[in-house]
């Protein structure tokens, strides 16, 4: 009887395992599982890598060929596209350089050496390429089938570039003599794909090179630039050129409509300087830099820190609204002025660019000739100063007159049967928000551009 009890006993400790023993076990499992899966995801997918660089590898060799056939290494030129095959999308980028005599390569705007061959260099990358697997890269040189140069002539190369710096292709080169040699037989072929031209075998001497496409400006906006340059025997020269499609700006001055000076001058500021434009539009042609362009009424002329060597200039920046700097004038404290937001379009587009001026009223007796002259300014309005006179005409006026004119110290005048005489300041209202202006005895009012604080 008591080894019918042990042995019942003891089937009862063996009946199965506990749930932490069933746990643990899972996550055993799972662990394996895990680590088993992530092993196979990861062969599949480096077998996947392994097949497309195969492809890859030929897409390039295939590319290479391509610029072979060519053979005329001036029309070998930079280019992306893309190739499917299977599932996958393959990007091949060809990009191009000129090797010189010295072995260095350069650019169609670079280098002064003899022009030997072009490499051609291929770029294969692929949608699913793994973080660490590198592109697919293959390179050649390609010599052309007649001799480039000749030691008794020279060459010259344009380089036209866009806003972006891309090539700027379909561009017109003119090259004219300008030191009494023979004129070319032919001129260069329009720019290509990479904005370059090539004008061979030039007899030593000095050459015009202009450029031109109908609706382009350079980045000094010129329509129509030029370059200078000088060919030597064996040698090369490069004209290089900023040149792309016009951004037009259509300009809205002031607030309202009041009367502009007929000769108001604009200045467009941006990251590379400033632009200063003479006459009144309500449109404006500018090279499309991406940064965009500040408009300020009137004249504007950044001032120039003394350095060793350099004196000091303090410009012209009352026309600037944000030189305006934080103070107390009439009783009322005046907050920072600020500048316009940049404004900008791509190459060939058109914008709306808005202008802020002062508006002020000015009592007219009769019909009369009425000028705007640069003043210095009192010293309680704390205007930041111009150092350049400037003076705008608004033609004939008769009776109150609504005017516009750039921010700063001004006096106006009046002009009946040749007598000039100065407008006072019992004559001259605000129009606006304009806190800041000088008004009571004498000739000179401010056009603020601050807001209280």
């Amino acid at each position: 009887m008591n080894r019918i009890r042990t042995a019942l006993r003891t089937a009862r400790n063996d009946d199965g395992m506990s749930l932490i023993e069933v746990v643990v076990a899972l996550m055993v499992f799972a662990i394996i599982s895990l680590g088993v899966g992530y092993s196979t995801l990861t062969i599949v997918k480096m077998t996947d890598d392994t097949r497309a660089r195969q492809v890859a590898s030929n897409l390039a060799t295939s590319e290479i060929d391509i610029a072979r056939a060519l053979k005329d290494p001036f029309d070998i030129v930079n280019g992306e596209r893309t190739v499917k095959v299977g599932s996958e999308t393959f990007t091949i980028t060809r990009s191009t350089s000129w090797v010189e005599t010295s072995g260095a390569d350069v650019g169609c705007g670079t280098g002064t050496g003899t022009l030997q061959a072009k490499r051609v260099n291929v770029t294969v990358t692929w949608a699913g390429m793994l973080s660490t697997t590198q592109p697919v890269r293959s390179d050649t040189l390609i010599s052309p089938d007649n001799r480039i140069n000749d030691p008794s002539l020279g060459t010259i190369r344009i380089s036209v570039l866009g806003a972006d710096g891309s090539g700027s292709p379909g561009v017109t080169v003119t090259i004219t003599p300008t030191s009494g040699q023979a004129a070319l037989s032919t001129q260069p072929d329009p720019t290509d794909s990479d904005g370059c031209s090539f004008a061979l075998k030039v007899l030593p001497g000095s050459y015009k090179v202009a450029i031109s496409r109908a609706g382009s400006i350079d980045d000094a906006q010129n329509t129509a630039p030029f370059k200078s340059v000088t060919v030597v025997a064996g040698g090369s020269v490069a004209a290089p050129f900023t040149y792309d499609y016009a951004a037009t700006f259509n300009l809205v001055y002031a607030s309202g409509t009041p009367k502009l000076p007929d000769n108001l001058q604009m200045s467009y500021v941006n990251t590379y300087g400033v632009y200063l434009d003479t006459g009144r539009k309500t449109q404006i042609a500018l090279h499309p830099f991406s940064s965009g362009y500040t408009p300020i009424a009137g004249k504007y002329i950044a001032p120039i820190d003394a350095t060793p060597g350099v004196a000091a200039k303090p410009g012209c920046v009352s026309v600037d609204p944000g030189a305006w700097k934080s103070a107390t004038v009439n009783n009322v404290l005046l907050a920072d002025g600020a500048r316009p937001d940049p404004v900008a379009t791509s190459p060939g587009g058109t914008v709306g660019m808005n202008v802020p001026m002062g508006v002020l009223t000015v009592a007219i007796s009769g019909t009369t000739t009425l000028t705007a002259e640069s003043a210095t300014a009192p010293a309680s309005a704390s205007d930041p100063g111009c150092s350049v006179a400037m003076s705008y005409s608004f033609g004939s006026v008769t009776g109150n007159q609504t005017i516009a004119l750039p921010y700063g110290s001004w006096t106006l005048y009046t002009t009946t049967l040749g007598i000039k005489t100065a407008v006072p300041t019992t004559k001259v209202g605000l129009v606006g928000s304009l806190l800041g202006a000088i008004l009571g005895t004498g000739n000179v009012f401010t056009l603020d551009p601050r807001t209280a604080k």
